[in-house]
């Protein structure tokens, strides 16, 4: 198995110098669920997550050090979920807040956010978590409640991000590309209206019908356009 840095949460490191040097915690990930198989639907995932200790930190002269303590932590379904969507926004953020947006980059995560077939995993897990057939955990306690608030934060910092992404994703493209921006637009429209009551306030959900029909109503004016377009007769030299 191959690990990567893990940095305790009390200590914020942002530079990549800080994010490489002084490091003598690594970790790795084991899915696993009651069932006994390695991997199942959201609302059975588990993981194990195992940090390793070293006796000093890298980097070091040596490219091998010995491990002097291991920390083993079993995450509950919705403590990885929880997981999953802020890696997912960590990605937008990353992207947005670089100063020079990689534009081909961009649209590979809003693609994969809200593509037509490949946006069941964020909406799997708020209808799992959120949903009127959501499955209850054997204990609920102070940390599930909490980690529901967190996953619902995540969610809805989810669909900002994919919001932001599209704004600068018309901000950048040319008008040959119009068509995948309007599309784009259009499912995040019907995303945000199938996850609206469960994770948003009756107040929220009516102004996610209204944005909805907006956005409707702006693709029909645009298919309406093109049709006429369409339809001119160019036979007499018009």
């Amino acid at each position: 198995s191959s690990g990567k840095q893990w940095y305790q949460r009390r200590v914020r490191r942002k530079s990549p110098f800080e994010l490489t040097y002084n490091v003598d915690r690594f970790c790795f990930f084991t899915p696993f669920t009651r069932s006994g198989t390695a991997h199942g639907g959201v609302a059975d995932q588990f993981k194990r997550r195992t940090v390793l200790r070293t006796e000093c930190t890298f980097p070091y002269v040596k490219s091998r050090l010995n491990v002097v303590g291991i920390e083993e932590t079993v995450m509950t379904p919705i403590e990885v979920a929880t997981e999953d969507m802020r890696m997912k926004n960590e990605q937008f953020e990353s992207i947005l807040s670089s100063g020079t947006t990689d534009l081909k980059m961009l649209q590979m995560l809003i693609q994969g956010a809200i593509g037509t077939t490949v946006n069941q995993g964020p909406l799997e897990i708020i209808t799992a978590f959120f949903g009127k057939g959501s499955k209850a955990p054997d204990v609920i306690d102070d940390k599930h409640l909490r980690y529901r608030n967190r996953l619902r934060y995540q969610c809805k910092l989810f669909l900002a991000n994919i919001k932001r992404g599209l704004d600068e994703n018309r901000n950048l493209i040319g008008t040959f590309q119009e068509d995948y921006q309007r599309e784009m637009e259009y499912n995040l429209a019907r995303f945000r209206e199938s996850v609206a009551p469960y994770i948003f306030n009756e107040d929220a959900q009516r102004q996610i019908r209204e944005g909805s029909n907006l956005v409707n109503k702006s693709l029909s004016d645009a298919d309406n356009s093109i049709g006429r377009v369409h339809s001119i007769d160019y036979s007499e030299g018009r």
